[in-house]
């Protein structure tokens, strides 16, 4: 067996599916399957049940793939230790983020990391942030930024901050101009991203809640379309404080933070439980935390 069907079979465990780990890891489904089906006759033990849905563990494959983590952390290990000399940590930080957040901080994180790791290669990868839980467990990512995270066996959290949701259209509703009742988002027409991103989901559990039906006219998951067309008064919106700093400016949006009840979203930068971080990820991460924290100052609560 080698290193890169150890890999394929992890990432196939983790997601359950060759297909999404055929994804993830940029590589043709059938390769794929191959390189775990060498690995099994290697082993001369099934490690998965396949069905129509995915695929799950047998109880050889799962206490396989204990091993496998450690076999693969030890080699990850070994490697970093070959490329860090006593002055500099060298090699490559893999990261993600939410399109508001690598909006508001990548470039002033890529400037930092310039200066504080001159020797060190950054990749930051924009996604969503169930996108970016998936890119973690599957080993892809060293760390992401991402929304409403929620701690797991496989996935450690480190709060950043709380921020509040705001209403964003192109008149007020009701007559404050900067707040605005849950309540008086009943049956006004709104411009939102799809059911997968956790600003829809936190907004759809309070609405159920207070006993509000909405009215979700269009849906969309491109941050810059998605002021546009609030814009263009195809609705209001649904916004978090750190998405509103991307709002185009000139175009007469306006911003009420939702009260009654507030609604907040949390914040934090996760990372795998199921990898040991190198030198380098860490002082990455910390430096992405300090950054976050700069640049957005949030309610750290």
């Amino acid at each position: 067996m080698d290193l890169k069907q150890l890999r394929s079979f992890v990432h196939v465990a983790e997601l359950g599916s060759f297909a999404k780990a055929a994804e993830l890891l940029d590589v043709a489904q059938p390769t794929l399957s191959r390189q775990v089906r060498a690995l099994e006759l290697e082993l001369k033990a099934s490690l998965f049940h396949r069905n129509g849905r995915g695929v799950l563990l047998t109880v050889l494959g799962a206490r396989f793939l204990e091993q496998a983590h450690g076999v693969l952390h030890a080699a990850e290990a070994s490697l970093q230790v070959l490329q860090v000399d006593e002055r500099r940590l060298t090699g490559r930080v893999v990261c993600g983020m939410t399109p508001s957040v690598s909006h508001g901080m990548a470039l002033e994180y890529a400037r930092r990391f310039r200066k504080r790791l001159p020797d060190a290669t950054l990749s930051v990868s924009s996604h969503m942030s169930t996108a970016l839980h998936d890119q973690i467990r599957a080993s892809r990512l060293d760390f992401a930024i991402v929304h409403d995270a929620t701690p797991s066996s496989t996935v450690e959290v480190s709060h950043l901050g709380k921020q509040s949701l705001f209403v964003v259209g192109t008149r007020p509703l009701g007559p404050d101009r900067k707040t605005v009742a849950m309540s008086a988002l009943a049956k006004v027409p709104l411009v939102m991203p799809s059911e997968s991103y956790a600003i829809r989901k936190t907004l759809e559990h309070a609405a159920a809640r207070a006993g509000i039906s909405l009215d979700i006219r269009f849906e969309v998951d491109v941050m810059d379309a998605f002021f546009a067309l609030v814009a263009e008064g195809f609705g209001h919106t649904i916004s978090t404080q750190i998405a509103t700093r991307a709002m185009p400016a000139g175009k007469g949006l306006h911003v009420q933070k939702i009260v009654a009840p507030a609604l907040s979203s949390r914040v934090s930068l996760v990372t795998s439980t199921q990898r040991v971080m190198t030198p380098l990820q860490e002082q990455a991460a910390e430096l992405a935390k300090t950054t976050f924290r700069d640049v957005f100052r949030l309610d750290r609560r």
